[in-house]
C-alpha cells in the first residue's frame, strides 16, 4: 500500500509570508525597551553587557565599555547631558538582548558655498555610543525595534547619530520610516595591525624605512638630548602629562583639549594610554590616546615646533607603536579619520566609516540633511574641478618653460 508523508496539519493557504509590518508588531510583543541608567552596575546587567561586547562589531567598542560609561557619569558637568543606558529584554524569559549606551548632543548642519557658510543650524540629536548597536544578532527585528524606541523616548531629538558607522554595516540601520544621511560622505579611517612582537612589526617596514626611522631618532637625541618615552596610564602620572600639554600647546589649543580632571578619570577607569617623549629635561612630543581591550585609539599627536624638521611626529608614533606592542595585547591601533604620515602608509589598513544620521522621513531634519548632502557633493565636485584646472595650468606652464 502506498503511503504519503504528512508534512503539516495546516493548509498552505493559511500560512502567508511574514510581512515587515507583522515583524515590527511581533518585535514590540517580544521585546521591552527601558532605561537602566541607575542599574548599570547590577551584576546581571554587567554580565549581559560583557557578553554582547564580545560579539560586538563596532570599531569603537571603547565607547560601549562599562568603564567608559562610568567615566561619562563621573565627569558630567551640572546641566550637561549625561550618558544614559538603555536595555532591551526578551519578554519570554527576561533575557537581556540589547545594551545601548547613548547621550544627547548637538549636531551642526548647514549650507556652504566654498569656505562661506550661508546657513547653519544646531540640530539636537541622540548619539548612539560606539555607532553599531550592541544587540544579540540572533534576534530578528531587534535593530528596527531599538531605533524606533530611541526616537520615541527622545522626542526632542531630531535624529540618531552614529559617529563612525562602518560602510559595510550601514544596512543594519535600514528601517521603514527612517531616512539615513552620511555627512561628508564615506571617509577612510587608518588602522595599524599590531603583531605579537616588535620584531614582526619592524619586518613589515622596508629596510630603508627602518633605517630612516632609526636615523631620525638618533638625530633627535643628538640635537635635543637623550630620548626617553614615558607611557602614561595611571592617575598619578596625569599631572606630568598635563604639564607636558601646557609646554607644547597654546592657551587656545588647550581650551579644546580634555581637561586634567577628565584625564585622571580616564586613568582611574583603565582607559588612558598616552605617551610623553622627553629629550634630556624637555618635553618634545606627546601622544594622547585611550584604550579598549583590543584597540589603542590615537586621538592627538603634539610636537615641539623647533624639532619639526627632524620628523619628530613620525618618531614618537614609531616609538609608541613599539611600546604598545611590547606591553599590550592590542589587535590594532586606530588613528581615526585623516591622512597618515608617508612613513606609515605601508603598514596602515584603511576602514571606510561615516557619520551617519537617522531621522524621521519627510521631516524638517530630513530636508535639512538632504540639502546639506546635496550641497556638500556640489562643493566637492567644484573643489575637484578647481584642483584639476590648477594641475592643468601647472602642466601647461611647465611645458611652456
Amino acid at each position: 500500500m502506498q503511503t504519503t508523508k504528512k508534512i503539516s496539519n495546516t493548509p498552505l493557504w493559511t500560512m502567508p509570508p511574514t510581512l515587515p509590518a507583522q515583524r515590527r508588531a511581533e518585535a514590540a510583543q517580544r521585546f521591552e525597551f527601558f532605561d537602566a541608567t541607575q542599574d548599570h552596575d547590577r551584576s546581571d546587567v554587567q554580565a549581559a553587557w560583557r557578553q554582547l561586547l564580545e560579539a560586538g562589531r563596532s570599531p569603537e567598542k571603547l565607547y560601549q565599555l562599562p568603564a567608559f560609561f562610568k567615566y561619562m557619569l563621573d565627569t558630567a558637568r551640572p546641566g550637561e547631558a549625561a550618558c544614559e543606558l538603555h536595555l532591551v529584554r526578551r519578554r519570554s524569559d527576561a533575557r537581556i538582548v540589547g545594551v545601548i549606551p547613548g547621550r544627547k548632543a548637538m549636531h551642526k548642519s548647514g549650507v556652504r558655498l566654498g569656505p562661506l557658510t550661508l546657513f547653519e543650524r544646531a540640530v539636537p540629536v541622540y548619539q548612539v555610543l560606539g555607532s553599531v548597536l550592541l544587540l544579540d544578532a540572533g534576534e530578528d527585528g531587534l535593530p528596527g525595534f531599538v531605533l524606533k524606541n530611541l526616537l520615541q523616548r527622545h522626542p526632542d531629538c531630531r535624529a540618531l547619530l552614529m559617529q563612525a558607522m562602518p560602510e559595510e554595516l550601514e544596512g543594519s540601520t535600514a528601517h521603514k520610516g527612517l531616512s539615513s544621511h552620511i555627512m561628508h560622505g564615506w571617509r577612510d579611517c587608518h588602522t595599524v595591525p599590531l603583531p605579537a612582537d616588535v620584531d614582526t612589526y619592524l619586518q613589515k617596514l622596508s629596510a630603508k624605512k627602518r633605517y630612516n626611522l632609526s636615523r631620525q631618532v638618533r638625530l633627535l637625541a643628538k640635537e635635543a638630548g637623550e630620548v626617553q618615552l614615558v607611557r602614561v596610564e595611571h592617575p598619578d602620572q596625569v599631572p606630568a602629562l598635563a604639564d607636558a600639554m601646557r609646554s607644547l600647546l597654546s592657551d587656545a589649543e588647550l581650551a579644546v583639549q580634555v581637561t586634567q580632571a577628565k584625564l585622571e578619570s580616564l586613568a582611574r577607569h583603565g582607559l588612558l594610554h598616552a605617551y610623553v617623549l622627553r629629550c634630556g629635561e624637555q618635553v618634545v612630543a606627546l601622544v594622547l590616546g585611550t584604550r579598549s581591550n583590543e584597540v589603542w585609539h590615537v586621538h592627538n599627536i603634539f610636537c615641539k615646533q623647533e624639532y619639526m624638521s627632524l620628523s619628530i611626529g613620525t618618531s614618537v608614533v614609531h616609538l609608541a607603536l613599539q611600546d604598545t606592542i611590547a606591553h599590550g595585547n592590542f589587535i590594532h591601533a586606530d588613528f581615526g579619520y585623516g591622512t597618515p604620515n608617508q612613513e606609515f602608509r605601508s603598514t596602515h589598513v584603511l576602514q571606510r566609516r561615516g557619520k551617519l544620521l537617522l531621522c524621521r522621513r519627510h521631516g524638517m531634519a530630513d530636508l535639512l540633511f538632504s540639502l546639506h548632502g546635496a550641497q556638500d557633493r556640489m562643493n566637492e565636485a567644484l573643489i575637484g574641478r578647481v584642483k584639476g584646472f590648477r594641475r592643468w595650468l601647472k602642466e601647461r606652464r611647465r611645458a611652456a618653460a
